[in-house]
């Protein structure tokens, strides 16, 4: 025998110490362990003896050989015959000298100071916060032991669990409280320590189960078997054959068989549990278990013992009982001797099922005959007094007890009394029921006669429309809408049918075939020398290249220079936002440059076109807008301001208004620079188009470029020069973007065509107006919902209505107005539903006081009906009506 196994010994009660050889390592060790870890609030609810103890000290001296601090508050030592106040300061001495913070904090000075200040709880919940977490900086693991004693304090301590709630909840918005967990040991049902479910901590916790010990598991209390018994291995089969696992048995049967060896005694495990445990138990139940679980069974709440007995009694008879969880059920398991196993509910091992067998079990529900003293004075009467007879839950109650039950002639006889008159007074009572239930028909009947007649007040439509708009107002305002808005004016650009082309602009464009034809990328100054030469001979009205050149691409870099030189009509762009690119230095020397920035949308749209924009103290105009007035100027027309009002430029009889940062849908969007809502002409084929190919090859129609405006810009995959525009959504597509050489075109046509051929260019209200659209919107849905009685006509009238709404803002843009559609429909939609909730209130109002009244009249005809009336009223109404109610009763005195 080795010195370990000679210095082996078992534990049987108390905390096994964490160097204990006879500690049994369960799933539950890894599991709490973990949980701890990661922050987790723990509990522990589980019979006596089961280790409980045993597994927290093995898991805190896990966590601080880690680093963390983990305290231990006990709270049987905190005592019961004690005051609140007394309890919260013990709770917190713990914590202390736990986290051995004696010589650091002076806390009973502190918790005195702030006695007037605070209550116990808040005291408990700011040394937390104040002196723990700022104390220690390490995670701080607070283990509650013994939490069942809360139960024998004359307070409710509620108010204490809402803390740890609150605590470990703060996980997530305070970062000191991360560092903190608890975790609560201790042999209670979460409904007996705290009476407000919605508020208790072990409901976000996690629960931890600790079985009992396994065959897998046991092999640490095998060792010290081994050397004093003979087939230690097949010995500890029998041991968990007779304890299933059970901690305390396991542990004390295999210290009585060890025992037996040293005394050079030859019994067998049945032999040691027959002659050492189960014979006169209740004598030599030491350390005691047994008992334990007797007294929490019949003696803990004598008005369960009942229950749980039944229960038992029933597992006994059928071998398993099937697990619901119930309070009843609960507790039943916490006292140890049944464990739940595939859903049912089983004797936990054989010596459990020995000691307290079916006998035992008749015995004691036979001492908790729940009428005894009812039937002993009614026999005593000669069956006459019927006072004593049982009544309603107890009659219930008794009649439940005693099913399966093999009871006396006078059991019967009282009982078969009971439901006699139980059954005479129902009869009765059904008389008046039936009465009741008629006159409470006909009152409800008669009110709803009178109700139908009404109609809520007018004054309702704008109180309701009212508070539907300003919601939808300050969730627009928000920008929760924006995009909503922004989808609705992408639909009407998608339905609005794409215009003729317009003839003033012609494209160049370098596809893909134009780039594998040259065989590389940027072509060079040679090809587009050429190509602005060629277009050059048809004297346009002017050229806008939509290709980066501050750099020479040879060869031909001479030839391109030469050109730019020459042509006083060609502008070139640069890009002046962050990340910035530098002009063609010719083109710039000569002030023909436009930039090429774009304002996209925060969902990647472009819906505004930039004009200019000021940057480093100079001002400068896009390529499109440079185009643009190159023509115009052509035609006599040059841009003009009012100083009463620089919002605006004048170009002939168009108006441009520059974009504000909350313009129709928009909120608080950038709106630096000049801006206007880009009223889209269409996609590519909007413009007349040619390739680069067809320029060079001469392959264009003559007089193609004459006086007009020439894009030259890619639309090649490869180069990516694309944008995202109301044009690329859609149901049944993938999204198409636009190149932008045609974002440019598109730009300049509105321009041209706002100053030339008055198309509208898009507007938006000033924001009264359009908050006013919104309420009218509201105000509309209201007075349908107001006029309307049927709940199907009012349903259709909405789509009619909603419909109409979309209609009209499409018509209105297609006059170039973007109204509000979307906060509308939301005004229109939320005002002429709420209106019936609110109608429906109200007759339910007005329903409940004439039926009210109705039964308070016919009290005085038939009290007895009546007032059963009254009550069935009563059940089915609110709190508010109820409280009504009793009111009128009182009043009346009934």
């Amino acid at each position: 025998m080795s010195q370990a196994q000679s210095n082996f010994e078992y534990q049987v009660g108390g905390s096994l110490a964490s160097n204990a050889p006879s500690y049994v390592t369960r799933q539950a060790d890894e599991v709490f362990y973990r949980a701890l870890k990661g922050g987790e609030l723990c509990y522990v609810l589980n019979s006596r003896q089961m280790g409980k103890s045993s597994l927290r000290v093995r898991v805190m001296q896990r966590l601080q050989s880690e680093g963390y601090v983990c305290a231990f508050v006990d709270l049987t030592g905190i005592g019961t015959d004690i005051t609140l106040e007394q309890w919260y300061a013990g709770f917190v001495q713990s914590l202390v000298s736990s986290c051995e913070l004696t010589e650091h904090v002076q806390w009973r000075t502190w918790w005195r100071d702030r006695r007037d200040l605070f209550s116990p709880v808040q005291r408990l919940s700011l040394f937390i916060e104040e002196i723990l977490l700022v104390e220690i900086q390490q995670n701080i693991i607070i283990f509650v032991d013994e939490i069942d004693r809360v139960l024998s304090q004359k307070f409710s301590l509620d108010d204490f669990w809402v803390l740890i709630r609150f605590m470990q909840n703060q996980r997530d918005t305070e970062s000191k409280y991360q560092r903190l967990t608890f975790a609560l040991l201790g042999v209670a049902t979460p409904s007996d320590l705290i009476q407000d479910k919605s508020q208790t901590p072990f409901n976000i916790g996690k629960a931890i189960e600790l079985n009992g010990f396994s065959l897998t598991e046991i092999p640490p209390l095998i060792d010290g078997l081994r050397g004093k018994v003979d087939a230690p291995d097949v010995m500890i089969q029998e041991i968990l054959d007779w304890t299933g696992g059970q901690p305390f048995l396991t542990q004390k049967l295999c210290k009585l068989m060890a025992l037996q060896s040293n005394l050079a005694q030859d019994l067998s495990v049945e032999q040691v549990v027959k002659e050492r445990i189960i014979n006169n138990w209740e004598f030599q139940d030491e350390p005691e278990h047994l008992r334990t679980i007797r007294d929490r069974i019949c003696y803990r709440d004598v008005s369960k013992a009942g229950r749980l007995l039944g229960m038992y009694e029933t597992i006994l008879k059928e071998g398993s009982l099937d697990y619901n969880g119930s309070p009843e059920q609960l507790e039943l398991r916490l006292s140890g001797l049944v464990v739940e196993r595939q859903g049912k509910l089983k004797v936990y091992n054989r010596i459990y099922q020995t000691v307290f067998n079916l006998s035992w079990v008749e015995n004691k529900l036979a001492q908790l005959r729940p009428y005894a003293e009812n039937l002993t004075a009614w026999l005593a009467s000669s069956g006459q007094d019927q006072s004593l007879l049982l009544q309603g839950n107890s009659l219930q109650d008794a009649l439940t007890w005693a099913m399966g039950k093999s009871l006396s002639d006078a059991d019967y006889q009282y009982l078969a009394a009971s439901q006699e008159l139980a059954k005479q007074e129902a009869q009765n009572a059904l008389l008046f029921v039936e009465q009741a239930n008629k006159l409470l028909a006909t009152a409800k009947q008669n009110a709803l006669f009178e109700v139908r007649q009404m109609r809520i007040s007018r004054v309702w439509i704008p109180i309701i429309a009212l508070g539907i708009t300003i919601p939808i107002l300050l969730v627009r305002f928000s920008g929760l809408l924006q995009n909503l808005e922004w989808n609705a004016l992408d639909q009407f650009f998608r339905w609005r049918s794409f215009e003729a082309p317009d003839k003033r602009i012609v494209v160049v464009k370098i596809d893909e075939s134009d780039i594998t034809k040259m065989g590389r990328w940027p072509i060079s100054d040679q090809i587009l020398a050429q190509a602005i030469t060629q277009i050059k001979t048809q004297k346009p009205a002017a050229i806008g290249l939509d290709l980066y050149r501050d750099l020479p691409v040879e060869p031909g870099h001479a030839d391109l220079v030469q050109v730019f030189q020459s042509t006083p009509n060609l502008f070139g762009i640069e890009k002046v936002v962050k990340p910035k690119i530098a002009p063609p230095p010719s083109l710039k020397t000569l002030g023909q440059i436009g930039f090429s920035d774009q304002v996209v949308d925060t969902d990647g749209k472009i819906r505004r076109a930039l004009l200019s924009v000021s940057s480093d103290e100079q001002e400068y105009d896009s390529l499109a807008l440079k185009l643009a007035l190159n023509y115009l100027s052509l035609q006599n027309i040059t841009p003009k301001t009012d100083e009463r009002d620089p919002q605006k430029i004048y170009l002939g009889q168009a108006i441009f208004k520059r974009f504000e940062r909350n313009d129709g849908g928009y909120v608080r969007s950038d709106s630096g620079g000049y801006q206007i809502l880009l009223n889209f002409r269409g996609s590519q084929e909007s413009f007349l188009t040619v390739s680069l190919q067809q320029v060079l090859n001469n392959q264009i129609p003559s007089n193609i470029f004459r006086s007009r405006l020439v894009l030259i810009g890619t639309t090649a995959e490869s180069i990516n020069d694309f944008f995202y525009t109301p044009y690329s959504s859609g149901l049944f597509h993938s999204p198409e973007r636009m190149s932008g050489v045609f974002i440019h075109a598109n730009i300049i046509s509105q321009i041209l065509s706002a100053t030339l051929d008055k198309r509208p260019l898009l507007q938006v209200w000033p924001k009264g107006l359009e908050w006013l659209w919104i309420f009218a919107w509201s105000i509309f849905g209201a007075s349908i919902s107001w006029l309307l009685k049927s709940q199907n006509v009012l349903i259709f009238s909405l789509l009619i209505g909603s419909g109409g709404l979309f209609l009209g803002c499409y018509l209105a843009f297609l006059l170039g107005w973007w109204l509000p559609v979307v906060p509308s429909l939301f005004a229109f939609l939320g005002a002429g539903l709420i209106l019936p909730f609110v109608t429906s209130r109200q007759i339910n109002r007005l329903l409940f006081s004439r039926t009210l009244v109705y039964l308070l009249k016919t009290c005085s005809n038939y009290p007895t009906a009546g007032r059963i009336a009254i009550e069935y009223l009563k059940q089915s109404e609110t709190k508010e009506h109820q409280a009504l109610i009793e009111s009128q009763l009182r009043t009346k005195g009934l």
